[in-house]
This record gives C-alpha cells, structure tokens and sequence, in this order.
C-alpha cells in the first residue's frame, strides 16, 4: 500500500500544445505540484488560396514549459492553474493568387503569442495516485496567450494596401487564439 501524504508520480501527456511528460509531488492527498514540457511541429506544403492571396509553406512549431499546482476538491476532480512557459512559432508565405505588376513578390510572416501564459483548468481523475501506482487524468481549460506578434518580411514586389490589407486580416484571425484551449489527457506512474 502506498503512503496517502506525499509522493512523486512521471507521466506522459498528450495536449493542444503536442504531446509530453510530467512531473507530478503529492504535498497531501488533496494539493500537488507539477512541472511538465510538451513539444509538437507540424509542416503544411500544399497551397491555400484565400480570395487575392495564397498561403504556401506553413510551419508550426508548438511547445510549452509548464509550472503549476493543483487542488483535489474530490476524489475524482481537480482545479490547476500556474503558468506556461509558450514557445510556440508559425511561419508561413502569402503571395498574390493573380501576381500583376505592383503585386508580384511574398510576404513571409511569423507568428508568436506572449512567452507567459497564465492558465487554469478544470479535469476528472487524478494526477497523482493517492494509493494506487498508475492514475490517469483529463484536463480542459484555457491559456491566455495575449495578442500574436505578427512580423512580416516582402521579397519582391508587393503594394501596401495589398500588405496592410493580408497583415490586418491575419492579425484578426490571430484574435481567436488570444484564449487557447488546453486538453490534457494524462497517464502517470507513481514512483513512491
């Protein structure tokens, strides 16, 4: 039989940022603290035209540090909160889908939320078990990943309307990921 104060559990953990490990200290039965990495990168080659423009090489890289505890209210539900670590990047080309004379070159655009991302989550199971040696836990929240730094860099020729207009429709449908979603499905051993 395991001890139902303390204890250290290491999982694996597949989330929305990629999959992952954890690491998981029982304080008590009811608080524990954890510290994980996730890490998830994702290539897109085929183009996409959207009206006047074409989106051509897409790279994601995502992958977060996290620090964070969590309360057991009850035997088969926690609350979790702390902070991520967001090292997530998207790269990507737009080019004019009919290039004419003043719009006949690429934009490459990069894509970053803020490096610090507060969340909380609400999750069924425990991240540690209390007195068995494997548990199992789902986890759903949010992050607040703030608004997206989009650069751009222009090879060629494009106008500035045509630039103004691509960054400006980017930039707002970079807005819905001002909350991320975060799941969290989690299998972890628990070593003492």
């Amino acid at each position: 039989m395991l001890p139902e104060k303390n204890g250290l559990a290491v999982g694996v953990k597949l989330t929305s940022f990629g999959p992952g490990i954890e690491f998981v200290y029982a304080i008590n039965p009811a608080f524990n603290l954890h510290a994980g990495a996730t890490y998830f990168r994702y290539s897109y080659t085929q183009d996409i035209e959207s009206g006047d423009a074409t989106t051509r090489n897409a790279q994601a890289k995502f992958g977060t540090i996290s620090l964070g505890a969590d309360w057991q209210f009850v035997s088969f539900m926690h609350v979790a909160a702390g902070m991520l670590y967001n090292f997530t990047q998207i790269d990507f080309d737009v080019f004019p889908t009919t290039p004419d004379a003043q719009n006949d070159g690429v934009v490459a655009y990069h894509l970053e939320p803020n490096k610090l991302n507060p969340y909380l989550s609400f999750g069924f199971g425990r991240t540690i078990s209390k007195n068995k040696r494997v548990s199992v836990g789902f986890d759903i929240g949010v992050a607040y990943q703030g608004s997206m730094a989009v650069e751009s860099s222009v090879k060629g020729v494009i106008s500035d309307a045509k630039l103004h207009k691509w960054t400006n429709n980017i930039k707002t449908g970079s807005e819905f990921y001002t909350f991320y979603p975060l799941l969290n499905l989690q299998v972890a051993y628990r070593v003492f």
